[in-house]
């Protein structure tokens, strides 16, 4: 490296105040870099259930053309400890704000498979959230073709950071 020295905070296109590391790539405040299994089994839980988001999304064109329902479940692993100290929002992540945030991202995108969906919606939760440690996604899709009697199908993953 020359003899130019970085700045030691800069700020991402969201306004999200960061730092730089040793090697001068910008690392989030307060975010988690790398978390095992055990660490998520650890963690304290915030949990959305049963969020009703109508996208365009399937393998038949006329899925993608209509749209239809899908349910998102979503356990957001990360420490509450200093929001349950200090009851300020910005220690834990604000449910409020996922919910939009997801319901934006499947309105957005288009997939021909629930799990392309979730492994997507998984990446960009994990990379939208800095305190987030992992997530488990369970996406239904109440209403698909199969041409049989059913509540749904879909998917549940788990990412980690």
């Amino acid at each position: 490296m020359s003899g130019k020295k970085l700045c030691e905070t800069i700020e991402d296109d969201r306004g999200v105040l960061a730092r730089r590391d040793g090697a001068g790539l910008p690392v989030r405040a307060g975010s988690v870099s790398h978390v095992t299994a055990e660490d998520v089994a650890l963690a304290d839980k915030v949990f959305i259930d049963g969020l009703e988001v109508y996208a365009n999304h399937g393998v038949y064109e006329e899925e993608n053309k209509l749209g239809q329902k899908f349910v998102v479940s979503a356990t957001l692993y990360c420490d509450t400890r200093r929001a349950g100290q200090t009851d300020d929002l910005d220690a834990s992540i604000d449910y409020g704000t996922v919910c939009h945030d997801i319901d934006g991202f499947l309105r957005e995108h288009t997939f021909k498979l629930v799990e392309r969906m979730a492994e997507a919606l998984a990446a960009y939760l994990i990379d939208r959230y800095p305190l987030l440690m992992g997530v488990r996604l369970k996406i239904e899709k109440p209403w698909a073709p199969v041409g049989l009697p059913l509540r749904s199908v879909g998917v549940e993953i788990e990412r980690l950071r």
